[in-house]
């Protein structure tokens, strides 16, 4: 006989691989955006995939803060209208901001294990 899980248990498994935020960050994977400036530690973004900031967000090799702070408020003008001003929270949000270059493309905003969200492309999902 199979012991199977009761309605509201979650079965037991074994862990087979993990990948945490800080080793895709020494990978190159991810940017940390708090290392930018200490007070947005407070906000709801961490992380920044590099491929996204590769799409206009670094200037000669660094980091464009006032684009930055562009997607940073896009980003939160975009979790805020979809979760109904903060009220219907989720995990997951996406939408369409507009790039530097003035291109407007799908984002999305994901829930990472620090409790905060990392801002990536489609494509990094």
């Amino acid at each position: 006989m199979e012991n199977k899980p009761k309605d509201g248990e979650v079965e037991e498994y074994d862990e087979v691989f993990s990948y945490t935020a800080k080793q895709a960050e020494e990978d190159g994977i991810l940017f940390d955006i708090t290392n930018l400036n200490k007070e947005w530690k407070k906000g709801l973004f961490n992380y920044v995939t590099v491929n996204l900031l590769q799409k206009g967000y670094f200037r000669e090799q660094e980091i464009s803060i006032p684009n930055i702070l562009d997607l940073l408020n896009q980003a939160l003008f975009l979790v805020k209208s979809k979760s109904k001003n903060f009220k219907d929270f989720d995990h997951f949000f996406s939408g369409n901001i507009e790039f530097p270059n003035g291109d407007r493309k799908e984002i999305f905003i994901c829930q990472n294990e620090t409790g905060k969200f990392t801002i990536m492309l489609p494509e990094d999902y």
